[in-house]
């Protein structure tokens, strides 16, 4: 566990908001000028209702999306979000059971207060590693490159079939990248139908495989830029700084011993459902399942000791509103099921 990293020390407070009835280009020209790769509307109490996420906002454009189409159209509702006070490193094991990149991040009352993407985390999450733990191969993927005349949307398309957020754009010998941010230029601005040779304007920073992750996040951060590119074994692929701050997480939550204790909780009728959507957000709470019996609901948590474990149940969980009464199990083994 990232020790002392919450969520609310990392993620960034300028969040981009807009309202439900305005367009795809406005939503994008939001996330150009919050430097976010998300919008989310509010509710009157500031609570998240609707989020347009980069990922989404490419699908469909892919799938024929126009500029105008308000945001209603095509944003999630009832968005996942996480509670500032979450560990960063718990927040990220979220996005990755969620597959999403991109979290509302809300405090006691369920308002919005800031936004939480992986980038945000890894210098972070480095800061507390030393050099040479990783290189970047373990973290590095494919990528797709596209000529210069082919279509935003075609490139969106590109992008969507192969779950990449940018492409390469090679112009002879030279390379250039259709970032996050060129491709919602290009949608702020209805230029669906543009060359991407018009738009792609990321510099590409060659690395070799053996390139230090730490160095590399480092290096990243110094040019401004969220990806470099390697050459495995004759395949040009790309590492970001989001690949690499999941990297540190799961280095960083394998070197930190955890104790486990199981919570039974029995809740006021009709609460169970608001206690346990609420009660997930809670640093620690690793899982929460709503049961029969005498209790109405089993939470899995996991910390550093359990006097950690003791201070979340009384501090967070039975202070819920509906919350009647809790029994802690402790973990004591884990028994594992052997492979045959």
């Amino acid at each position: 566990m990232a020790v002392g990293v919450r969520v609310e020390e990392v993620a960034s407070r300028n969040i981009p908001i807009v309202s439900a009835d305005q367009s795809l280009a406005k939503a994008a020209e939001v996330m150009l000028n919050t430097g976010s790769l998300g919008a989310v509307t509010l509710d009157a109490s500031r609570r998240p209702a609707l989020v347009l996420t980069y990922r989404r906002l490419v699908k469909v454009v892919a799938e024929g999306a126009n500029v105008e189409d308000s945001v209603a159209e095509h944003a999630i509702g009832d968005p996942v979000v996480v509670h500032k006070d979450l560990s960063v490193d718990g927040a990220l094991e979220i996005m990755r059971r969620e597959a999403v990149r991109f979290l509302p991040v809300v405090d006691d009352r369920m308002r919005a207060v800031a936004v939480l993407e992986p980038r945000h985390a890894a210098e972070t999450l480095w800061n507390l590693l030393d050099y040479g733990v990783s290189t970047i191969r373990s973290r590095a993927r494919r990528l797709v490159a596209l000529a210069p005349d082919l279509t935003v949307r075609e490139a969106a398309k590109a992008m969507d079939e192969n779950g990449v957020p940018e492409v390469l754009v090679r112009r002879g010998e030279d390379l250039a990248i259709l970032r996050e941010e060129d491709f919602l230029r290009a949608v702020a601005r209805g230029g669906l139908d543009a060359r991407i040779g018009d738009y792609a304007a990321g510099k590409v920073i060659k690395v070799v495989p053996t390139f230090d992750a730490k160095s590399a996040v480092e290096l990243m951060l110094e040019n401004g830029v969220r990806r470099l590119l390697v050459d495995i074994n004759g395949k040009p692929s790309f590492v970001t700084l989001s690949d690499l701050a999941f990297e540190a997480a799961e280095i960083l939550a394998k070197r930190s011993p955890k104790e486990t204790a199981f919570i039974l909780v029995k809740t006021a009728p009709g609460k169970e459902l608001d206690v346990a959507s609420k009660a997930i957000l809670y640093d620690g709470v690793s899982e929460v399942h709503l049961v029969t019996g005498e209790y109405d609901i089993l939470m899995k948590i996991e910390a550093p000791s359990l006097r950690d474990i003791q201070r979340i149940v009384t501090e967070n969980i039975r202070t819920m509103n509906g919350v009647i009464d809790t029994r802690t199990l402790a973990g004591i083994r884990i028994i594992a099921k052997k492979e045959a």
